[in-house]
C-alpha cells in the first residue's frame, strides 16, 4: 500500500512538474490537465476496490440507461447526474449484465454507495435518492433482461434511440478512429447487411447458419429497434421502460428530461447544465450509404413506431 501510494505520489508530482514518466517536456497547463485526469481516474478505481473490501449491502440501481450505443447517452449520464435526489455510480458502464456478469454481483455492487448512505440521505433530506448506471449495450444483448430480472429489483429502465441510419454510420467513423475497422464504409455496411439477412434466414429456419463469426463491429443490426424493445417488454412491463430519441433529446433537453424526472418520480425543475457529452464528428455526405440505410430500416423504424406509440420522423 505504501508502495502504491508513493507510485500515485511520484506520478502526481511529475506531472504536476510538467513532465510526463518518460521525461519528456510537457508545458504546464497540460500537465496539469493531465494530473487533474489522472487523479480522477485513479481514485474512481481506488474507491472501488475499497469497497470491494467492505461486505455491506450496496444501494443497487433504482433505474438503468440500457442503451444505445452512439445514441447520446454519455449526455444523458450528465444530465441525470445533475439532480440532487440522483446518485451517479462510479463507473459510468461497468457492463456487468453482459461483459462481466462472471465476476457476481458483490463486485457489480461496488459501484454503487452502501444502503445505509442512502438511507441517511434520504432521512436528512425528506426525499428519496436514486442510483443509477448506463450501460449503452445491455439492450442488444438477449440474456441481459433476464439477468437482471433474476438477480436485482430494478424494474426501471431508460433506453434513447438515435436514427438508426446516423447511428450506423456514426459507429462505422467510431471504429474507424479507434483502430477497429479499415474497410471503406460502403465495403462495411454491404458485408453487415448480407450477414444480416443470413442470420435471420438462419433464425426463421429456412437458411444455412451463416459461416463464420458474427462480425466485429457489427453496425446494421444494433439499428433494428423493434427487436430489443420487445425481448425487454416481454421481461418488465412496457410502463417501466422509457423509449426516448435522441433527436428529440438534444433538440429541447429540458423537456425530455422533465418527462425522464417524472418517469423517476424525483421533482422536476432543478437547473440543469444541457451541455453535449462525447460528440462524435463524422462526415455528412455519406448520401450513397444513407439511402441504403434509409431503404433497410423504414419498415423496421415503423414496427418499432407502432410498438412504441411514438411517430419517429426518422425517414
Amino acid at each position: 500500500m505504501v508502495c502504491t501510494c508513493f507510485a500515485l505520489w511520484r506520478r502526481c508530482a511529475i506531472a504536476s512538474e510538467g513532465r510526463e514518466t518518460t521525461g519528456r517536456p510537457r508545458t504546464i497547463g497540460n500537465g496539469m490537465s493531465t494530473l487533474r485526469n489522472f487523479i480522477y481516474a485513479n481514485g474512481r478505481k481506488a474507491l472501488f476496490e475499497t469497497r470491494r473490501m467492505a461486505r455491506v449491502p450496496r444501494a443497487m440501481p433504482d433505474f438503468i440507461v440500457i442503451g444505445a450505443q452512439k445514441s447520446g447517452t454519455s449526455s444523458l449520464f450528465a444530465y441525470l447526474k445533475q439532480h440532487p435526489q440522483i446518485v451517479r455510480p462510479i463507473f459510468k458502464e461497468p457492463y456487468f449484465f453482459d461483459r462481466h456478469y462472471h465476476r457476481g454481483l458483490h463486485w457489480y455492487g461496488c459501484n454503487f454507495p452502501a444502503r445505509s448512505t442512502i438511507e441517511r440521505r434520504n432521512e436528512r433530506y425528506g426525499r428519496r435518492h436514486l442510483t443509477f448506471e448506463a450501460t449503452a449495450t445491455y439492450i442488444f444483448d438477449s440474456e441481459v433482461p433476464g439477468r437482471i430480472a433474476k438477480d436485482i429489483e430494478t424494474r426501471k429502465f431508460i433506453v434513447l434511440l438515435r436514427n438508426p441510419v446516423d447511428r450506423a454510420i456514426s459507429a462505422y467513423w467510431h471504429a474507424r478512429r479507434m483502430g477497429r475497422e479499415t474497410r471503406s464504409l460502403d465495403e462495411a455496411l454491404k458485408f453487415d447487411l448480407a450477414r444480416y439477412h443470413a442470420q435471420i434466414a438462419f433464425e426463421g429456419g429456412w437458411g444455412p447458419r451463416p459461416v463464420g463469426p458474427p462480425p466485429r463491429p457489427a453496425y446494421v443490426r444494433r439499428g433494428v429497434y423493434h427487436e430489443a424493445v420487445i425481448r425487454w417488454q416481454q421481461v418488465f412491463s412496457p410502463e417501466n421502460l422509457l423509449v426516448l430519441q435522441s433527436e428529440a433529446m438534444f433538440a429541447d433537453p429540458a423537456a425530455i428530461m422533465t418527462r425522464v424526472f417524472a418517469f423517476l418520480g424525483v421533482t422536476p425543475g432543478h437547473e440543469i447544465d444541457f451541455e453535449p457529452h462525447n460528440v462524435g464528428r463524422y462526415d455528412q455526405t455519406d448520401a450513397d450509404a444513407r439511402r441504403l440505410l434509409g431503404s433497410f430500416y423504414r419498415p423496421h423504424n415503423e414496427r418499432l413506431s407502432a410498438l412504441t406509440g411514438n411517430a419517429l420522423g426518422w425517414d
